[in-house]
């Protein structure tokens, strides 16, 4: 499946210039979980280490390219972020499949590690072009 398809198929909330891009600009811009400047070795474990949410990470990835340069756009991307976590989340371990519970906090863990991380570092590479 696709970047967009996979988008798609979790229902993710995603900005509209995003919705309408191709596959290539989305690829073009998609370089896994964290920001440039981590060596490619780095962002790969990252990647491994979140890959339930690759498909949000997507559409961070688009939003932080195309960032407005704003405080309330940079919480407004990270808050996203973490809404299409959780979305993710709730499909691949529904509250009632009981028995996936230990997955599903060990990745809802993760989720929040995610976004605080964003949050608390990410304003430098929101104001990078």
């Amino acid at each position: 499946m696709n970047l967009i398809d996979l988008c798609a198929y979790y229902k993710l909330e995603a900005p509209i210039e995003f919705c309408e891009a191709s596959e290539k600009e989305v690829k073009e811009i998609f370089n896994g979980a964290g920001p440039d400047y981590l060596p490619d070795w780095s962002r790969w474990i990252l990647s491994f280490f979140l890959r339930l949410f690759m498909a949000a990470f997507v559409v961070h990835d688009w939003e932080y390219e195309y960032s407005d340069k704003t405080r309330r756009g940079f919480q407004k991307s990270n808050k996203r972020l973490l809404k299409n976590m959780l979305k993710i989340l709730n499909i691949e371990y529904p509250l009632r499949d009981w028995w996936a519970y230990p997955l599903r906090i060990f990745w809802r863990g993760k989720a929040f590690l995610a976004y605080e991380a964003c949050r608390e570092y990410g304003f430098s590479a929101w104001l990078n072009d």
